[in-house]
């Protein structure tokens, strides 16, 4: 594949873009309702950021959405097990996450309105 110099150069400049975008993507939700916003700020996270290890290259990493793709295109459907799993794993964790995240702050924050009030 390529040296491993390049290899991390590659990552770099992903993430590094990557977290641009994500900074530019909250700051644009920040206005939407708590569920709006989590759900377009974990998408992008989910698909940007799940790696997914390269079948024809063990141990060299790429974003999951990008490998399965290529696989779907390159290989058909019946290939993309790997990819597509780590991706169903990834949205459900987001989605747990979030949901129990909604749950606690909610809670934290009518306590925290209740105990105000008195």
């Amino acid at each position: 594949m390529m040296g491993s110099l390049e290899y991390f150069i590659v990552w770099a400049v992903y993430l590094g873009f990557g977290v641009l975008f994500m900074a530019q993507l909250f700051a644009l939700t920040a206005a939407r309702s708590y569920f709006t916003k989590v759900m377009i700020r974990g998408h992008f996270m989910v698909l940007a950021f799940t790696p997914a290890e390269i079948a024809e290259f063990p141990g060299h990493y790429a974003p999951a959405v990008l490998t399965l793709a290529m696989d779907v295109l390159l290989k058909g459907a019946a290939t993309t097990f790997a990819g597509g799993f780590i991706l169903l794993v990834a949205y459900l964790a987001m989605l747990a996450s979030t949901g129990v995240y909604g749950l606690v702050g909610r809670r934290q924050n009518r306590v925290a309105s209740e105990s105000a009030a008195h």
